[in-house]
């Protein structure tokens, strides 16, 4: 997902610049990994994880992967394409979470406001749940069921993408298997801990609100 600090507008803005570099190569042209990450501007980890991420890349023939002493062959334009519609396609993805998150805790999003990274939404959803639980004290605020359906929909989310680490970091299954074991359990362990406090705080606030509609 490129380097963490860098919003995706600015990834964006980065593929594009690298769009209309790619351009100017002469059609037909193969680059290797060290001139492809030149003209993307990024680092060859990072391309690497693209390439692991966007499964289109090799599927259309963008790319052709290397290992083992043989290098890998890039064909400019295509891979800049690809690699840009993903990420715009990321980009919606996460406005349409900012806009699930702002009608569940009345908060109004301007229609151009730039959409959070992932760890900036766990950061909003966050927030918003110790506003909650600070106003639940008072006996201000109760959360509506859209709330508490968001926050069960994101928490499935948060489970699947922990269980999904060790896959992106050995996708060719080439770590000892002692050593997945390992990130395994400790991943399980991880995401059982966060589905266990947001089912918690679910069942709490559900019951809360049931005994509130009965008064």
């Amino acid at each position: 997902m490129g380097r963490p600090g860098t919003s995706i507008n600015a990834r964006i803005a980065k593929l594009e610049a690298a769009s209309e570099r790619a351009k100017k190569i002469p059609r037909g042209s193969v680059l290797a990994s060290r001139p492809m990450c030149e003209v993307l501007g990024v680092s060859w980890p990072t391309l690497r994880e693209w390439c692991n991420e966007f499964h289109e890349l090799e599927a259309s023939g963008a790319v052709v992967r290397g290992g083992n002493g043989i290098e890998w062959e890039f064909k400019p334009a295509p891979t800049v394409r690809i690699i840009l519609k993903a990420m715009k396609s990321q980009r919606d993805g996460q406005a349409r979470k900012s806009r699930e998150i702002s009608r569940a805790i009345g908060v109004s999003l301007s229609p151009d406001e730039a959409a959070p990274s992932l760890a900036e939404t766990k950061d909003l959803v966050n927030l918003t749940l110790a506003v909650v639980a600070a106003q639940e004290k008072q006996g201000r605020y109760t959360p509506t069921e859209q709330m508490l359906d968001f926050i069960d929909r994101y928490n499935r989310r948060v489970v699947e993408g922990i269980m999904g680490v060790r896959t992106r970091m050995d996708p060719n299954g080439k770590l000892p298997p002692q050593v997945r074991a390992e990130i395994d359990k400790h991943l399980r362990a991880v995401a059982t801990e966060v589905h266990g406090e947001a089912e918690r705080f679910i069942e709490e606030n559900r019951a809360g609100t049931i005994q509130a509609g009965a008064i």
